[in-house]
């Protein structure tokens, strides 16, 4: 079913590839033979082709709204800004809301020193949520002078998402794995204040 639900919901091509290759078949039937059957077919695969991506366009899988999530988050990072990043941080954020006003104050902060840029993600779905592995590429922000050295220029992180109500993919925790295990909380003391 998951296959399904990718093939005609989230990344159609290979579909519209087979039905691409289906039509030029039909055509070359259709020339040599003009059957009523061929000319049938030639109407039907193109037919096909707009249904397929009329689904995928109207239907939001789980894994695209995640995967939109994340580029915000990945855009906010990259750009400086900590609201539109703080924006997708659910508000049960390690179970309250303080938690998450820390995290706010963190990413604030971290956001004047240093930017991002994200690598793909790895996705593991999980009882109505995923848990997702991003290395993010540290740099100095414009105008600050703060360098993080060389360990910390390239930190993977591993941050459990789940829905809200709108359906939005919202991050319920978050956790530095490498070059150390180290919650972006207790991160702040690698910055300058």
């Amino acid at each position: 079913m998951e296959i399904l639900k990718h093939l005609f919901l989230e990344d159609p091509l290979s579909l519209w590839i087979g039905l691409a290759l289906a039509e030029i078949v039909a055509f070359v039937v259709w020339w040599q033979s003009r059957s009523r059957r061929a000319a049938i077919a030639l109407a039907a695969f193109p037919a096909a082709a707009i249904a397929v991506g009329l689904l995928a366009w109207a239907v939001q899988t789980d894994y695209e709204r995640l995967v939109r999530t994340l580029d915000v988050m990945a855009r906010a990072a990259d750009t400086g800004d900590a609201e539109a990043l703080i924006e997708r941080v659910s508000p049960d954020y390690q179970n309250g809301r303080a938690r998450r006003e820390d995290l706010a104050a963190v990413v604030r902060l971290g956001l004047r020193h240093v930017r991002a840029t994200a690598a793909t993600p790895t996705i593991q779905w999980e009882d109505g949520r995923a848990i997702v592995r991003q290395t993010y590429l540290f740099r100095p922000a414009p105008g600050s002078r703060f360098d993080a050295g060389q360990p910390f220029r390239d930190v993977v992180w591993e941050g459990v998402f789940q829905p809200d109500a709108e359906r939005e993919w919202r991050l319920r925790s978050a956790v530095a794995i490498r070059p150390v295990r180290v919650t972006p909380e207790e991160g702040v003391r690698y910055l300058p204040r």
